[in-house]
């Protein structure tokens, strides 16, 4: 079997409905919904449905400049290649770097919480009576063989695993927050949490909208799958933008159930982020029970995350290894089912020698976090802290290639407004991401995401002074994978 057949990945399996799961786990609504809205009601109070709105509105901008790239080089790479076709094979190189970094860490956190969360749930329905030290171990081992058999078969069994569990975990929350809108939350409904009053005015609306934006992140890995769709040029638009529309609406639908739920007048109750406001809508309206049930909708919710997260960062990684720049070994798919088994593996094995070192460097003690928390918390920083470089970076690389190639189809709305309202959105999300933390730890992200950004500027000087011709060939591929004009 010749060499060519060991790194092509199965063509023309993805329906549009498969790439709108992809999209849709890596969102993770549940989680967002769970999680993320606290930190928004710190800012904007009552106001948190405005938030979601505005914030959603800009990453409808950004998921129509990633889905004008995605409908034109379908490309497992994505962004990777978006950027080589913007600046060039060294640029694209760097986009491509930090989005695996961006994404590598989130897949590694995210499994990290989701072993953590099931430990925490064994304990509130009484499975176990007290806590287990490094459980949490043993249950990441277990998640990462599934995951690496959902990944090893088919490309369409993942995808469809991930669309059952994020409809199933989303149907709870809906039910929920449906029943707080007929029943009229604390106080009866209200426009109030659509007013600018209610954020305490503009600047509560734009930090709480920093947030907001990042319950966004991940819609733009369903171009990952752009070499295996059938019909990319008419499925990437549909499942990138579709899914941000569609999130925008949900978001909007289920914090104004919060924000009635809780009372308008007195939004407290959910400006803790210690206490996911799902869990305390279902606590104060179903009961005990409730809560253990929209627990378990979350975790559901983050096992898809992690699928869709591994999902993109071994076709990242494959990518940048099939054009020579990371170890070849990781661009090999299986003979039979053409899935990037190699750099699956790694990336899950990676995740559990990461687990394993938290386990060792934050042991369980009184009254300190548990490792899996402290995990989940630095990772998925630095991975949003790196995710929203990209986002800049890939409206900007948009903004120049549109200008470039469009000629006659070129429109400077959509070509060059829709990017620019992008960088901001993305721009402010960056910014509130910069913010000092209190914690020392949580202090030290930003400058590792600059640590690996100026590693990758260093191997790109190595392989421009010692393999010219490799650097030449970065995305070499991108003329075979456009899209007929």
């Amino acid at each position: 079997m010749s060499t060519e057949t060991h790194n092509q990945l199965k063509k023309n399996v993805l329906s549009t409905t498969d790439v709108i799961s992809q999209a849709l786990a890596f969102l993770g609504p549940v989680m967002s919904m769970a999680f993320l809205t606290g930190y928004i009601a710190i800012a904007a109070g009552a106001a948190v449905p405005l938030a979601v709105l505005l914030g959603g509105l800009t990453m409808v901008a950004l998921g129509y400049v990633v889905a004008q790239f995605a409908s034109r080089v379908h490309a497992a790479g994505a962004i990777y290649n978006y950027a080589a076709k913007a600046f060039g094979p060294e640029t694209g190189f760097m986009g491509g770097w930090v989005y695996l970094f961006a994404v590598l860490l989130l897949t590694i956190a995210i499994i990290a919480g989701v072993a953590g969360w099931t430990t925490e749930i064994l304990l509130m329905v009484g499975v176990m009576q007290a806590p287990i030290p490094f459980l949490w171990l043993g249950v990441a081992l277990v998640e990462c063989v599934v995951l690496f058999l959902l990944s090893y078969f088919d490309v369409r069994i993942s995808t469809r695993v991930q669309l059952w569990l994020v409809l199933g975990s989303l149907a709870l929350v809906i039910l929920l927050a449906g029943y707080i809108i007929v029943k009229g939350g604390a106080a009866g409904h209200s426009l109030e949490p659509f007013s600018f009053t209610a954020a305490g005015g503009l600047q509560g609306l734009a930090f709480g909208m920093i947030f907001a934006i990042l319950m966004y992140t991940g819609f733009e890995s369903a171009a990952v799958l752009a070499e295996e769709t059938a019909d990319p040029k008419r499925s990437m638009p549909i499942a990138i933008v579709g899914t941000v529309v569609a999130a925008v609406v949900l978001y909007v639908v289920v914090t104004y159930a919060y924000s009635i739920g809780f009372g308008v007048a007195d939004p407290s109750g959910w400006q803790d982020p210690a206490v996911p406001a799902l869990f305390s809508m279902a606590g104060m309206y179903g009961g005990d029970w409730l809560v253990a049930v929209m627990f378990l909708a979350a975790i559901v919710d983050g096992f898809a995350v992690a699928l869709g997260c591994l999902t993109t960062s071994a076709r990242v990684a494959y990518a940048i290894a099939r054009d020579g720049a990371l170890p070849s070994i990781l661009a090999r798919t299986h003979p039979t089912h053409k899935t990037p088994h190699i750099a699956n593996g790694a990336v899950l094995g990676l995740a559990l020698l990461v687990a394993l070192g938290f386990a060792f460097a934050f042991p369980t003690a009184e009254g300190a976090p548990p490792a899996y928390t402290v995990e989940f918390g630095y990772l998925a920083g630095i991975g949003a802290i790196s995710i929203e470089v990209i986002y800049v970076f890939v409206a900007i690389a948009a903004i120049v290639w549109f200008r470039r190639e469009l000629k006659q189809e070129y429109n400077v709305v959509k070509h060059l407004l829709v990017p620019i309202v992008a960088i901001v959105g993305a721009g402010a999300a960056l910014y509130g991401s910069l913010l000092p933390p209190p914690d020392p730890l949580l202090r030290t992200m930003p400058y590792v995401a600059l640590a690996w950004i100026v590693i990758g500027l260093a191997y790109i000087a190595y392989l421009r002074s010692a393999k010219p011709g490799l650097v030449a060939q970065i995305g070499r591929d991108l003329s075979a994978m456009d899209a007929p004009e």
